[in-house]
């Protein structure tokens, strides 16, 4: 994995950890999302990302790209259906307040990245840049523990203070086989994706 973190040196940065950010599941009104068909015909917010896109609409629904903070009026005007992210949203972003059913489907997850400036880097010392590593993994391990009791204090209040129904029992493989174009092609497209990938089937084969 460091070598990954250190592959884009040569392009200005390095990643020094990652961050847990959850995973992104679809909430809306009073729909459960239980199957990709349950997508159809449903104006679904997401991230103005280019992946996003493709893969809302490669589920059947259609994607309505728009900033974070339009998310709320949208959802309760009816401009939008529905939207997808943690639950974390629900409450800190208050979509329980409109969103009241959340489809624990987990399509995606985008970590954070701590960064830092390839010629910052190379003015540190070696000694040091071990303990800055060290530090920085220390930090994500840390941090795994109290995302986790984040999203357990989030689906709590949710729940009991929002009315929030969550739909935990889905079958994640059609929402796989239904993205499988998009994920081959971005292989195609981008050498790094397809390098990526077969590092992690290769881990997740041992």
């Amino acid at each position: 994995i460091r070598d990954f973190f250190m592959s884009s040196e040569d392009k200005g940065f390095l990643t020094l950890t990652y961050y847990d950010s959850g995973a992104r599941s679809f909430y809306t009104k009073n729909k459960a999302i239980r199957t990709p068909d349950d997508l159809k015909g449903l104006k679904i917010r997401v991230q103005d990302m280019k992946s996003q896109t493709e893969m809302v609409n490669l589920l059947g629904g259609t994607p309505v790209a728009m900033g974070y903070g339009d998310v709320y009026t949208s959802l309760q005007t009816g401009i939008i259906d529905g939207t997808e992210n943690n639950e974390t949203a629900l409450t800190i972003g208050g979509h329980g307040e409109i969103a009241k059913v959340y489809s624990k489907d987990e399509h995606a997850m985008i970590p954070d990245a701590l960064v830092i400036s390839s010629e910052i880097w190379e003015k540190i010392d070696a000694k040091d840049q071990e303990v800055i590593l060290e530090a920085a993994r220390n930090s994500t391990e840390l941090h795994k523990k109290l995302w986790a009791e984040s999203i357990k204090e989030a689906r709590k209040t949710a729940e009991k203070d929002m009315d929030v129904e969550f739909i935990d029992d889905i079958d994640k493989t059609p929402f796989i086989e239904k993205t499988k174009p998009l994920v081959e092609q971005y292989r195609k497209d981008y050498k790094e994706v397809d390098e990526l990938l077969t590092t992690i089937e290769k881990v997740r084969s041992k």
